[in-house]
């Protein structure tokens, strides 16, 4: 069964700021965005939750985090200037992970002015540990979304805020790899059905921002936050607004399918697309056109299917 572990920030500490010589003019912090890209400086004074890694990344520990930023070696930083250092010249894991720290300064990369190509992307997100008072730096690059390790407590408030009591319809997929978080069992569900949000959390067996969902049934599951955000080539969720407009539009039958990444004869482009995404090569026959995709190939004359083979 998956775990579900509710994020619980510690009392905010009244930390004084110091003295801002290379440090980065403050902004008003985008509680939207979890990574703020070359918006760093809008860190500046926010509380971050350094998230777990896989088991096979454990040992090899977090890397970024250093104790004298202006020693900071771009390729390999000397042991002696790495925070908590294990063997592999990174911070050890199972001292930092599920820590709290909060943001006393954003610097600029010293390099920043002079070689603004190479190092205008990057800062130091100056941090105190808040259960031991450790300070050290910790190395951002504003094009490294995928590796940012923190999730930032203005953010999560917000998402909790936005999202709870929403109310999603969910794609099979999804549904089929989600467990009933009493039982611990695989979901039993109907295609269609809704699903209310009613928390937010983080779900430390995946280590990512999580939706508490239940249904009409009491039934309660989590899905990936990353799922809602639809940045995948076909959309897994939908919120209830858009599952109603759908079915309308296609009828009952119709989104089902979509929902069940299934087509059949006689749908149309738009509904294939939501069904499949788009085809990997299209070919014009006449009047007729291929669609390929790794299953199989589709013909359509006009705006409908009139194959799947």
């Amino acid at each position: 069964m998956k775990k579900i572990y509710l994020i619980i920030f510690p009392v905010l500490f009244s930390i004084t700021l110091f003295a801002q010589k290379e440090t980065v003019p403050a902004f008003a912090y985008d509680s939207t965005a979890n990574f703020l890209g070359k918006n760093a400086m809008g860190y500046t004074g926010q509380e971050l939750y350094l998230k777990g890694l896989d088991k096979s990344s454990q040992s090899f520990g977090y890397s970024g985090f250093i104790l004298k930023y202006k020693k900071d070696d771009d390729l390999l930083n000397d042991e002696k200037n790495i925070y908590k250092p294990n063997d592999n010249y990174n911070s050890r894991y199972e001292d930092l992970a599920g820590k709290y720290f909060r943001v006393i300064e954003v610097i600029r990369h010293p390099r920043s002015k002079t070689e603004v190509k190479d190092y205008s992307d990057e800062f130091y997100l100056k941090l105190q540990e808040l259960s031991n008072g450790d300070i050290m730096y910790y190395k951002y690059n504003a094009e490294s979304d995928y590796t940012f390790p923190f999730l930032v407590r203005g953010f999560f408030e917000k998402q909790k805020e936005l999202l709870t009591g929403k109310e999603y319809v969910i794609s099979d997929d999804i549904l089929r790899m989600s467990r009933n978080l009493v039982t611990g069992k695989a979901l039993i569900f109907t295609t269609g059905q809704t699903w209310k949000c009613t928390d937010v959390t983080m779900d430390n067996t995946m280590n990512e921002l999580s939706l508490v969902l239940q249904n009409t049934k009491g039934i309660k599951t989590v899905i990936p936050y990353s799922a809602i955000l639809n940045n995948e080539s076909i959309k897994k969720v939908y919120t209830a607004a858009e599952a109603s407009a759908l079915t309308r539009k296609y009828n009952a039958n119709n989104f089902r399918r979509i929902l069940q990444n299934k087509i059949r004869v006689g749908m149309t482009k738009e509904m294939t697309r939501l069904a499949c995404g788009e085809p990997t090569e299209i070919k014009e026959n006449g009047n007729t056109e291929q669609w390929s995709y790794p299953a199989g190939n589709l013909t359509f004359r006009g705006d409908k299917i009139t194959s799947t083979k």
